[in-house]
């Protein structure tokens, strides 16, 4: 069974209800199941059931997704998506923002295809710190030992929080500020955890001492990767924008 999903922002005032009615009578004329998701809420309900999406998406500026089930989930995606472009806001249409800064540029954000470079747990994060001293999170100087110390936090014990999600984080005085990079694998590799292999590598660093505002949203995040239905989120997104949104939403 295919599964798509269409990933966007409500506008200012949500999706009313005639909007939802609308969407509800599109979704009549596919097979497919379709349900919307509301990111921050991580909860999701039927379009077929207008009251309880109208609780998820009456929230200014609430990032959703639509998740489409079926054999002809293709087709509906064509369809929704134009509907979507109609009433509600895309990614790049809008910038929502997090109580404090962090660096998490498109460029952060990349693909490792393990068939072709052997990729494994080390050349992973050895590729996230690299990123992150692009981003001047740390000095050029100190990648080996933003390596070293984010590799020393592995050795307690491995960092996957949930499924297909390995989050390798530290605290330490050399970094410069909060900043965030992620790796998306292809096919997953092992993680050496008991919760099986990881397909998405999400590294999260952190000055000493952290401000507490950022220890509080770091932690909201955290309490995110343990939602399935926010991994899975994750996991399916194929685009760099779609991943950064997904990501900041869970800080905001």
């Amino acid at each position: 069974m295919l599964e798509r999903r269409i990933t966007f922002y409500c506008g200012s005032a949500g999706l009313p209800s005639y909007q939802l009615n609308q969407l509800k009578k599109l979704t009549t004329y596919f097979q497919s199941k379709v349900e919307l998701f509301n990111v921050r809420q991580l909860t999701r309900a039927p379009v077929s059931q207008p009251l309880k999406m109208l609780s998820l998406a009456n929230k200014p500026y609430a990032l959703c997704q639509l998740i489409i089930n079926g054999n002809d989930a293709e087709l509906a995606n064509l369809v929704l998506t134009d509907f979507i472009a109609q009433y509600a806001l895309s990614l790049t249409q809008f910038s929502p923002s997090v109580p404090f800064k962090i660096s998490l540029p498109l460029t952060s954000i990349g693909w490792a295809d393990c068939h072709a470079s052997g990729s494994n747990k080390t050349e992973t994060i050895t590729q996230l710190s690299h990123m992150l001293v692009a981003q001047q999170a740390v000095i050029a100087e100190q990648q080996p030992a933003l390596q070293q110390a984010l590799l020393a936090r592995e050795t307690i014990s491995a960092t996957v929080m949930g499924p297909d999600i390995a989050l390798p984080h530290v605290m330490h005085e050399m970094i410069i500020k909060p900043a965030m990079a992620i790796v998306c694998q292809n096919p997953s590799i092992d993680w050496g955890s008991s919760r099986g292999n990881i397909s998405r590598a999400i590294a999260m660093i952190l000055p000493k001492p952290p401000q507490k505002v950022v220890l509080m949203a770091f932690a909201q995040f955290s309490k995110c990767l343990l939602n399935e239905d926010y991994c899975t989120a994750l996991t399916l997104a194929q685009q760099p924008q779609e991943l950064k949104a997904l990501v900041i939403e869970a800080l905001r």
